[in-house]
């Protein structure tokens, strides 16, 4: 791992950091006065090194592929695992882990949720034996390969909630599960031939929408390029689980094929733990999830609990969609462009 996307926290940096979330009242819907409350908290709390490191990431001039900071507060006591569509404060002590993940959103963009991820505007990715062959965060027996979010999502018509990046913390820790994989493309267009970063970067690629977005049919793109803008400031379209791209030509196929043997050559594997939180520059990092076989507790609930949000740039993009609650979207009804 890139020891310049990783920070520490001290102890003590953590104890006050811990001290002033617990104080704080979690809102599941993302109110404003809420994340004002965090922001404001954040500059009183937070070391001047980190907020610095979330603003320049914020300010995209030279953006980290990802930033991981350790050594974090957690919630005093995790008793089980709740379903991953409900806040069951009786789960654990506190919100401790709801309001850092939320503090360091706000402070990297705008926190959102788009309702077909969760209920909530902090996700919980638990695995689930409904779920477990699903290729989302809520699967475990298929891998969950290389993808930018939502990648088809920015040719969408009125439908524009591609986000600018997503945060992972870890709430309880499966010792057999698996390890997020985090792939700067940036590296991997390094390693390819020219030629075959020119067809990436000719509109010869068909995106469709995430399975849970597909309500009356499939959606998908126009055809578009898989690569934009330089190498050294790329925005990546790309998804390489099952049924998410087309290529429209065995050239365009073979050099994506290509593209993602790069993609896992330069990968590095993140094992998302409590104390831990990861975030992810969607617009040219990709991550993955490997498979695994969930572990049990003594409730019979999943060991792993992982908690996610992402992030915008604002949230005018978000304009056409429904406003379920203060920052949670629904889609009006999607259409091809």
């Amino acid at each position: 791992m890139d020891s310049t996307c990783m920070y520490k926290f001290t102890d003590s940096e953590r104890d006050q950091l811990a001290r002033v979330l617990a104080t704080i009242n979690y809102d599941t819907q993302g109110d404003q006065v809420y994340i004002t409350d965090l922001r404001m908290a954040a500059a009183s709390t937070l070391p001047r090194r980190v907020i610095d490191i979330l603003s320049e990431q914020r300010a995209s001039l030279h953006p980290k592929p990802y930033l991981v900071f350790e050594n974090l507060p957690v919630d005093e006591q995790v008793f089980t695992t709740p379903d991953p569509q409900r806040f069951l404060p009786a789960c654990k002590s506190g919100t401790i882990s709801e309001n850092l993940i939320m503090m360091f959103a706000a402070l990297i963009g705008e926190p959102y949720l788009v309702q077909f991820e969760g209920a909530n505007i902090v996700n919980n990715l638990i695995p689930g034996t409904q779920t477990k062959g699903e290729y989302t965060g809520l699967g475990s027996d298929v891998e969950l390969d290389f993808h930018i979010e939502n990648a088809a999502l920015k040719f969408m018509d009125g439908l524009n909630a591609y986000p600018l990046g997503l945060l992972l913390t870890g709430v309880r820790h499966d010792r057999n599960g698996p390890m997020t994989r985090l792939a700067d493309a940036r590296n991997a267009l390094d390693l390819l031939d020219a030629s075959d970063v020119s067809w990436l970067r000719q509109p010869l690629y068909q995106i469709k929408v995430p399975y849970r977005w597909r309500k009356e049919g499939t959606y998908v793109t126009p055809a578009v390029p898989m690569v934009c803008g330089s190498n050294s400031f790329p925005e990546i379209n790309a998804v390489f689980y099952p049924d998410m791209v087309e290529a429209l030509n065995a050239r365009a196929a073979q050099a994506m094929e290509k593209f993602h043997d790069a993609i896992k050559t330069v990968s590095i594997g993140v094992d998302i733990k409590p104390g831990m939180l990861a975030y992810i520059d969607n617009r040219f990092t990709l991550h993955s999830r490997d498979r695994f076989s969930a572990s049990l507790d003594d409730l019979n609930n999943p060991m792993r609990w992982v908690q996610r949000v992402f992030v915008a740039n604002n949230l005018w993009g978000h304009r056409q969609l429904q406003r379920v609650k203060s920052r949670i979207f629904l889609p009006q009804e999607a259409s091809a462009c």
